[in-house]
């Protein structure tokens, strides 16, 4: 088995219309770049319908999605021979990957369909008739009679059950990754309401406790004040009663001599 080279490929083109339309500016080390077709279809379309190209239409493929791109190209794998694909290096390193496979068979005719994936974390535009994916022939030991007879045969468009088989939601590292930063940011604002609120209620603990603090130092400050001026004013308290009860006996007693008449006095008359 031997891969063909540019010449043989320019070579065998007019006699096996191995790719139709042809363009020699699209033979290149051996290869035939392929361009992108008139229909496309990714994961993203929310209608879940395929898209159709024309001049100047480009199609998107997200991070982590996947797409179904069509050839503008026909093409014909002779029976001595078989087809080997890809996609060009300056769109797979990007992130795009062909997951379809990476052959075709023998007697093969028709349209190519790719299957591809962004595995990059930006946007892969693709344009109408851009150079996307290579095609290089290899030859077989022999001819063979076990050619190419599935329905991918003469394909010309992405049909319905092409559709079916990649949709639904794609759950990609990019999709994942979006997720996970928006519980992050979810959880660190409820973080912030939940500190901002155990920071009130502290202040407002911290001034119960204060004032019920300064209840309690200025009930025992009055209790030692008061202990501490009790006998002083107790005896302050006792000395006027003394002196009261004191000069209530005097005028008593000067009131008893004065009503009582001498006895001399009598005696005498």
């Amino acid at each position: 088995m031997s891969f063909w080279s540019t010449e043989k490929l320019l070579q065998k083109q007019p006699l096996e219309k191995l790719v139709d339309p042809f363009d020699i500016q699209h033979v290149n080390h051996g290869a035939y770049e392929l361009s992108l077709g008139s229909e496309a279809f990714v994961t993203t379309d929310p209608n879940g319908k395929k898209q159709k190209l024309e001049a100047g239409d480009q199609v998107i493929i997200q991070p982590g999605q996947f797409g179904l791109l069509i050839t503008h190209e026909v093409v014909s794998i002779p029976d001595n021979a078989i087809g080997f694909i890809s996609i060009r290096f300056g769109i797979k390193r990007r992130g795009l990957i062909n997951v379809s496979g990476f052959h075709v068979d023998p007697g093969f005719t028709g349209r190519l369909l790719f299957s591809v994936y962004n595995a990059g974390s930006q946007n892969i535009v693709l344009s109408y008739r851009d150079r996307v994916f290579m095609l290089w022939f290899s030859d077989l030991s022999q001819a063979t009679k076990n050619v190419y007879k599935g329905n991918n045969s003469g394909k010309d468009g992405i049909t319905s059950e092409d559709l079916m088989a990649i949709q639904g939601e794609v759950v990609s590292p990019a999709t994942l990754k979006k997720q996970i930063d928006d519980l992050r940011n979810a959880h660190d604002q409820r973080f912030i309401v939940l500190e901002k609120e155990v920071s009130q209620w502290k202040a407002i603990a911290y001034s119960i406790l204060i004032i019920f603090v300064g209840l309690i130092v200025k009930y025992y400050i009055d209790i030692l004040l008061m202990s501490s001026k009790s006998p002083v004013e107790n005896i302050n308290s006792a000395a006027p009663a003394q002196n009261i009860n004191r000069n209530d006996s005097v005028t008593a007693e000067k009131n008893s001599n004065s009503a009582t008449p001498p006895a001399n006095s009598n005696r005498s008359n």
